[in-house]
């Protein structure tokens, strides 16, 4: 584009061209005015949060924003202990999941009302409430009240001197998947590494464990999209339970390695976004350019790893969270290896828990450049999006993984025994 814009520059001086110079140089630099934003967008930040509190002294009670994970984007007085947040977007288009995390304290009653404004959304998450961050109940149902449109929730909330938390779902943030990991790195064998930074420069975390010399291996991501907790919760129970000290597990890492990336957006989890990164993109739709550095970085040590073990993936699990459980899977008669996985996966774990309803989407997105597209382009293997429930029980949520996660395990080392040089 600059090249020719130049060479309209440079057009002759001669009269009868001059007018059609001038033509073509307009149109020439019209265009590279509509063509260069389009292009710097890959690399913009989104507008970071103005991390503040907002005090109305007169009523004696301060709304914060003061922590990761939180977001609200204004907030307003009503009436006397009656504040309107507002919850805005990182960035337009996006998914409507619109989160909201704040803390509130009181010094004059012990009950405030709270109406969230959504923009461009509708009212998706039953709010949590904590009074230490860490501990998470759900709000009442009687203390919630959606607008007809659902463009508005109104929480009644009891408040105290000491803070409480307000959040769309528990908050799982940075800090504690690095403490989770630390302690999970804690049992022989398990390596932590930083594989590179987000466009904030926080770091992405990795742990592998099993087998060094393993030609076969599980690779595991998650938190692409921030608000997803139930997925991120899942995933640190399927990864629990391949690293239990039983029979089975112990077998299946002497045979495998697993490599897991448990935060793969921590600048979109840190901020409070509703789904893209700080650079405005759903990373769950950058598996074809990998414009964003989270997909690059993984995408490379990933390729770096298999290159070192020359080894090659048996299966790809991305986790998230949506409306409701379900997987997303190619078809059955896509070939992978190794072959008819998913459909014997998923009948095994229906047949573990009954009480579960094991739903499946076959063949979802598979032409959009998802995490689930390109490891399948990629290597053969099954790829699938493992997404729970939004509100699915949090018991149930870690029962449900850790009986995946044993089934998996015996199909897996029953490929491998009928077919010891699957990887070659």
């Amino acid at each position: 584009m600059a090249d020719k814009v130049v060479d309209a520059i440079r057009e002759t001086d001669n009269p009868r061209k001059r007018t059609h110079s001038l033509r073509v140089r307009i149109l020439v630099l019209s265009l590279a005015f509509v063509w260069l934003p389009i292009h710097a967008l890959h690399a913009a930040k989104v507008r970071l949060q103005t991390r503040t509190n907002f005090t109305f002294r007169n009523d004696g009670v301060t709304i914060d924003n003061r922590f990761p994970g939180a977001r609200i984007s204004n907030c307003t007085r009503i009436a006397k202990h009656h504040y309107r947040i507002l919850i805005t977007p990182e960035n337009k288009p996006i998914n409507r999941s619109p989160w909201y995390a704040f803390r509130i304290h009181s010094q004059d009653t012990n009950k405030v009302s709270v109406t969230l404004r959504y923009e461009g959304a509708v009212h998706r998450y039953h709010p949590m409430t904590s009074h230490d961050g860490t501990n998470w109940s759900r709000l009442s149902n009687s203390r919630l009240k959606v607008s007809p449109r659902r463009t508005e929730a109104t929480l009644d909330l009891p408040v105290s001197v000491k803070p409480t938390w307000v959040s769309a779902r528990e908050l799982l943030d940075a800090a504690r998947v690095s403490t989770w990991i630390r302690q999970i790195a804690k049992q022989p064998g398990i390596e932590e590494t930083v594989i590179g930074r987000s466009m904030d420069k926080r770091p992405i975390h990795a742990v592998k464990f099993g087998s060094r010399s393993a030609t076969n291996l599980v690779v595991i991501i998650g938190r692409q999209h921030p608000p997803e907790l139930s997925g991120g919760i899942g995933l640190m129970a399927f990864v629990e339970e391949l690293l239990e000290d039983s029979e089975l597990p112990q077998k299946f890492r002497d045979q495998l390695a697993i490599l897991a990336v448990p935060l793969m957006n921590p600048d979109g989890v840190a901020e409070g976004h509703w789904r893209h990164n700080l650079g405005g993109v759903d990373l769950n739709r950058d598996w074809k350019d990998f414009r964003q550095p989270e997909t690059r970085i993984f995408r490379n040590w990933l390729e770096k790893e298999l290159k070192q073990r020359n080894a090659h993936p048996l299966l790809f699990l991305d986790f998230h969270s949506t409306y409701r459980d379900i997987f997303y899977t190619q078809k059955d008669e896509h070939p992978t290896i190794p072959p008819d996985f998913t459909k014997t996966w998923l009948k095994a774990i229906a047949d573990r828990l009954p009480e579960y309803r094991v739903s499946r989407s076959a063949s979802h997105n598979m032409d959009v450049p998802t995490s689930k597209a390109w490891a399948y382009d990629r290597f053969g293997c099954p790829a699938i999006t493992y997404e729970f429930g939004d509100h699915t029980d949090r018991k149930l949520v870690r029962k449900q993984a850790r009986v995946a996660a044993r089934e998996m395990m015996k199909l897996l080392l029953q490929f491998l025994r009928e077919h010891p040089h699957s990887a070659e």
